[in-house]
């Protein structure tokens, strides 16, 4: 297994039991900004509830992984532009193993889902939602998607629409490849996957400066203290996903700074500084391109399909 991977192995449950892409519209000549990147992972309490309070506590299973060749995608909101940038994007995970991320159905349409569903129509659900309750970049971890109800999101972009739209960026493009947007992608299907924070790893964690960071992000973010945690304390975090089950988390020796997983803090959140071995590689703080451990993960929990 790839330096620095740490795997989301131990959390969880289960209740027992083509055709071409659509083209977007023109490149915008230079990149969308935003006054501050949205940090990532502001799952809504409402959606951290549900998933903590799930029905997955009652019949542990080995870990996160999906355990069925396909996982179907669908969209709320948007443009077939849009789908189709985040298709393209999510599909980096996807190469050269057994699992595959279905967006369309069998008419070659873009799946979609709605507020008033009463039985789920994808396995993972994406929103565009920027209300107070549902805003941000966050995704479910893994099969714990199945826990929320069908009317309900997994995975939500808030913003994407308005800093992206309407004339989206082409996939392949300079300016997608190099976005922060396109680092959300990854990382959240990084979730969507079964991965966790790179900076859970303990060489991560001993060098963060827990304490204030948490605190700094309740002040500068608006999180809740328990949403602050969570993302950034791998002790809480894997006390929260797994109190029924004695299986373990799996890390290996090194961290891996060039992961879509890795977080990017300032200096002074690490007791070493700039010479922090969780800074992420990047000049720009955040990968825009999935890391050989990251491809590694991929494979060694995917290459096969219980």
């Amino acid at each position: 297994m790839a330096a620095g991977r740490v795997l989301a192995l131990l959390v969880l449950a289960a209740a027992a039991g083509p055709t071409a892409m659509a083209q977007p519209g023109p490149e915008p000549t230079s990149a969308p900004t935003q006054t501050g990147p949205m940090l990532l992972d502001r799952m809504p309490p409402a959606v951290y509830e549900a998933l903590a309070a799930s029905r997955s506590r009652q019949v542990a299973i080995r870990d996160l992984r999906w355990r069925t060749p396909t996982v179907r995608v669908a969209f709320n909101g948007g443009s077939e532009a849009l789908y189709a940038l985040i298709e393209a994007t999510a599909q980096e995970w996807t190469q050269g193993g057994r699992l595959q991320l279905s967006f369309k159905d069998a008419s070659g349409r873009y799946r979609k889902w709605s507020e008033n569903d009463t039985r789920p129509s994808a396995d993972i659900r994406i929103g565009f939602f920027t209300d107070p309750d549902r805003d941000g970049y966050w995704s479910s971890v893994g099969v714990m998607a199945r826990d929320l109800r069908a009317d309900e999101a997994t995975m939500n972009y808030g913003g994407f629409v308005a800093l992206l739209g309407p004339n989206y960026p082409r996939p392949d493009s300079p300016t997608w490849r190099a976005s922060y947007s396109r680092s959300a992608v990854l990382h959240e299907f990084g979730h969507a996957l079964g991965l966790a924070h790179e900076h859970f790893h303990p060489k991560c964690q001993a060098d963060l400066k827990l304490d204030e960071a948490i605190a700094s992000l309740v002040r500068s973010q608006g999180w809740s203290s328990v949403t602050a945690q969570y993302n950034l304390d791998a002790a809480f975090y894997f006390r929260e996903m797994a109190r029924r089950t004695t299986a373990p988390a799996s890390y290996t020796p090194a961290t891996d700074r060039s992961s879509v997983m890795m977080y990017s803090f300032p200096d002074s959140f690490y007791r070493s500084a700039s010479q922090s071995p969780c800074k992420p590689a990047s000049p720009g703080g955040h990968a825009t391109a999935l890391s050989p451990g990251d491809r590694q993960f991929y494979l060694a929990n995917y290459s096969r399909i219980p």
